[in-house]
């Protein structure tokens, strides 16, 4: 179905809009562009997104003095994100001697290295560990704000939490990660109080939550560090901070792994 410039706000909020349930589990986003098809671009939900890494195939891996979590990642031929959110490992650091992680999706790939995946992995001495993954054309956004990383992507008290929480004063200015369009805003989600979504291109979505004030409409577009909203407590959320998270289709991402080192 075709949208005509004069008509897209007006019918993005209205008809298109209203198929948007107020919860995650049911949610689904609309991305919109002037003069083309409006496209059903993502399914929002916690029960879409429980087969995750660590539910795949895989084997197990012994971490030995120097390895970091991306040189065995690229040793199995798998991918540095699956291991850690297999493995709840919230920094790329996170990385103790000794510790026994799962490589999902590494059993088909060495299968004749099975029985040995203890064994030692050549260490470059020079590698530092607690650098970002070294992928090529890596996506990277920008810290919608300034702050405290306060709470990390990953399992927090047995839930997972699909985000990161960044500490900052009440007010404070929330600015869009990337260019895109305002594809969701609500002030009542259950959970998230106040909150935006903004899609990006390579089908990428961020998610900004817990906000005092939504800045932008539905179907806006907006640029890269544009304002879009306040830090606030809306929702659940214990002191002001911004409830952030990165998401590619229906997979949820950590978004350490997709923000340059602070």
């Amino acid at each position: 179905m075709q949208l005509r410039k004069a008509d897209r706000q007006a019918r993005v909020e209205g008809r298109y809009l209203k198929t948007l349930p107020k919860f995650f589990s049911i949610v689904t986003a609309y991305a919109c562009r002037c003069g083309v098809v409006i496209l059903p671009a993502l399914i929002i939900s916690s029960v879409f997104f429980s087969g995750c890494a660590a539910e795949r195939g895989g084997q197990y891996h012994t971490v030995k003095k120097g390895e970091t979590l991306w040189r065995i990642s690229k040793h199995y031929g798998v991918n540095v994100k699956d291991v850690a959110e297999a493995n709840n490992i919230k920094k790329p650091g996170d990385l103790e001697t000794g510790k026994r992680i799962k490589i999902p999706g590494a059993q088909k790939r060495h299968k004749a290295t099975a029985k040995n995946h203890d064994t030692p992995l050549p260490v470059n001495k020079n590698h530092v560990q607690n650098t970002a993954p070294e992928e090529k054309n890596k996506r990277l956004f920008s810290w919608p704000i300034k702050g405290e990383v306060s709470s990390h992507f990953g399992l927090r008290d047995g839930v997972k939490h699909d985000g990161i929480d960044i500490r900052a004063n009440e007010g404070a200015p929330i600015k869009a990660a990337d260019d895109g369009y305002v594809v969701y805003i609500s002030e009542s989600m259950r959970g998230y109080g106040n909150i935006i979504i903004l899609s990006h291109s390579g089908n990428f979505y961020t998610v900004y939550a817990h906000n005092k004030q939504n800045l932008v409409k539905n179907a806006a577009k907006v640029a890269k560090g544009d304002v879009i909203g306040t830090v606030g407590s809306t929702g659940n959320a214990t002191g002001f901070h911004l409830h952030f998270e990165v998401r590619r289709g229906k997979a949820t991402l950590n978004p350490i792994f997709y923000l340059p080192s602070s």
